[in-house]
């Protein structure tokens, strides 16, 4: 029996450091490495480092949008944001360059970041903080936003088909894709004609819409594919 009992603890140290190998760190603090422009090519305007943050600078032309370098298909991503009074912004996930009856771009779910007390958006449900923008209104009363300079904390999980958005610690949003109520959203929403909104591996990417904008403690956890 003792030996027995030596070898379980031996095993318990190991499988911990293996599922601290499991989280990817999307931003390292200092670069804007394993980011990239749409088109694939460095960022070089608009998006910058600035005290460990990725900051977007207001300006009077758009930088773009940057989107990682690797794609993910079922994870836990979680990082922290804040945003300038009157701001609007959002992280797409599930992300891919698609076509539409709009033109070729990047569809994919959207976790809405917003100055909600200071954006028309905020008026709106499908469209305020938090929310899975233009399909899933987040939950009004788990919702908690923080003080514009204050970062938030948020948490997406893709699990095999649910998706759950979390806001400072509590869940906003929790939908299934590809189920009857997904589908009929779709076909009410600007996205009925994207062939293959959300399904299969898509980038992270962030948004530029003129709006001074703070991500950090970007980072993700793959989860297992369940293979039906």
């Amino acid at each position: 029996m003792p030996r027995y009992f030596f070898a379980i603890l031996l095993v318990f140290p190991l499988a911990s450091a293996a599922n601290a190998e499991d989280t990817i760190s999307l931003f390292d603090g200092k670069s804007l490495d394993g980011w990239v422009t749409l088109d694939d090519k460095p960022i070089t305007k608009g998006w910058e480092v600035v005290d460990g943050t990725i900051h977007l600078k207001r300006g009077k032309e758009r930088a773009g949008y940057i989107k990682t370098t690797q794609a993910f298909e079922n994870f836990e991503l979680e990082f922290e944001w804040r945003i300038a009074k009157g701001g609007n912004s959002g992280l797409k996930y599930l992300a891919k360059n698609s076509q539409s009856n709009r033109g070729k771009r990047y569809y994919g779910c959207e976790f809405q970041l917003l100055d909600d007390a200071n954006h028309g958006n905020g008026r709106n449900a499908l469209t305020s903080a938090g929310s899975l923008y233009g399909l899933y209104a987040a939950d009004t009363d788990e919702k908690e936003l923080r003080p514009l300079e204050e970062f938030n904390q948020t948490r997406i999980v893709v699990d095999n088909g649910k998706v759950e958005h979390w806001l400072n610690g509590k869940k906003i949003v929790e939908a299934f894709i590809g189920n009857k109520e997904w589908q009929n959203k779709i076909k009410k929403s600007k996205f009925n004609s994207v062939k293959d909104f959300a399904i299969g591996p898509g980038v992270i990417l962030l948004q530029d819409h003129k709006s001074e904008v703070w991500f950090k403690s970007i980072r993700i956890k793959p989860l297992e594919k369940v293979v039906m």
